[in-house]
């Protein structure tokens, strides 16, 4: 990867290595996919967790060059987790994972509780290693004195992606509206040119609370990147319509769902098994003004959504939220590509 690829990054969006987000990205369409240099949090995959394996099929999901960091969260961390994220040697462990690696960039570990040299090191070795270097905030705000201090080591800033990720915002926005342009002022006072990244989430944990048959779900990480000025401020980047904080799974019986994505808002519904399940789900999305037939000829998952809908069966495997997941990932980031590549109107002035 090359400052000029960089240069071509309209949306970023992050997913983890999970089976129902692989999938989803994995049924893009190739010309989607060859827009996107994607960040993948690297963790445990159903029973698979060594991080050799994990590698391999994320290169073979993603298909193109893309950035890779460590999925944090309780339970879905990969193993040797601990090894990976130790300092020692400027992060030595976690770059050799990445030797002779010429399409996935390792993302430089910004742990808690770490010195700065270490930190600005490993920065560095990955800038020389592979010609880009990206580092990931989940703190923007605390963070701050280290991301400067890694801006002012970096050979030349136009190697250097910084991603400020706000996490879940839908709580949040004003205050995460603040902390990015405090942190965004900050970095730009020393290099105006530095590249940032804003992301976040909007995507509940649960939907119910929002309507419990349908319900329509604003995607507010779209108005905390337009309130902080736009594509002229930063890069748009998501979660790819994923809940991003970690927390405990309950046992209790799923209610069937589907979620389709618009531009700027996600809306789904649910019916229980007795009363549908997901054929009237589908039924009643495609019944509905928001539906788009033509977008079901280029999205994997709003074509499931139709073949449900018009076969009143459930496709094989989709008798389970996982797959359902899936075709919501594969719908929202091909609305969110499209919507970044879209250039602006033009202006026109009323002429007297």
């Amino acid at each position: 990867m090359t400052p000029e690829d960089l240069d071509k990054i309209q949306y970023l969006p992050s997913i983890r290595s999970r089976q129902a987000e692989l999938r989803g990205y994995g049924q893009l369409r190739e010309a989607t996919r060859t827009l996107l240099r994607p960040l993948i949090s690297l963790g445990k995959l159903g029973k698979v967790d060594q991080p050799e394996r994990l590698m391999e099929t994320v290169r073979e999901t993603i298909g193109q060059e893309g950035f890779v960091d460590l999925n944090t969260n309780p339970g879905q961390t990969c193993a040797g987790f601990e090894r990976l994220c130790d300092p020692t040697g400027n992060y030595a462990a976690w770059r050799a994972l990445f030797d002779g690696d010429a399409a996935l960039i390792p993302v430089a570990l910004l742990r808690d509780n770490v010195t700065e040299r270490p930190f600005v090191r490993q920065v560095l070795q990955i800038e020389r290693d592979h010609s880009v270097v990206a580092i990931r905030s989940r703190r923007p705000a605390q963070d701050l004195s280290m991301l400067q201090a890694a801006l002012s080591a970096v050979d030349d800033v136009n190697n250097l992606l910084v991603v400020l990720d706000f996490g879940y915002v839908r709580p949040s926005l004003a205050a995460k509206e603040q902390e990015a342009l405090r942190v965004i002022s900050a970095l730009r006072t020393i290099d105006e040119t530095t590249r940032i990244v804003v992301m976040g989430s909007s995507f509940p944990k649960s939907v119910s609370a929002f309507g419990d048959s349908r319900g329509t779900l604003d995607i507010i990480e779209r108005d905390l990147h337009a309130r902080i000025g736009g594509d002229d401020v930063a890069i748009y980047g998501d979660h790819a319509s994923i809940y991003p904080e970690p927390f405990e799974p309950q046992i209790s019986r799923f209610v069937p769902r589907i979620d389709y994505c618009l531009e700027e808002a996600w809306l789904y519904e649910r019916r229980r098994a007795d009363d549908g399940g997901y054929v009237a789900c589908a039924r009643s999305i495609v019944a509905s003004p928001d539906w788009e037939e033509s977008f079901a000829g280029v999205a994997w998952g709003a074509d499931m959504i139709r073949q449900t809908s018009q076969d009143g069966a459930v496709p094989a495997g989709f008798n389970a939220p996982s797959n359902w997941i899936a075709a919501r990932v594969n719908m929202h980031i091909e609305r969110q590509v499209d919507v970044a590549g879209r250039q602006p109107e033009d202006e026109f002035e009323d002429e007297d």
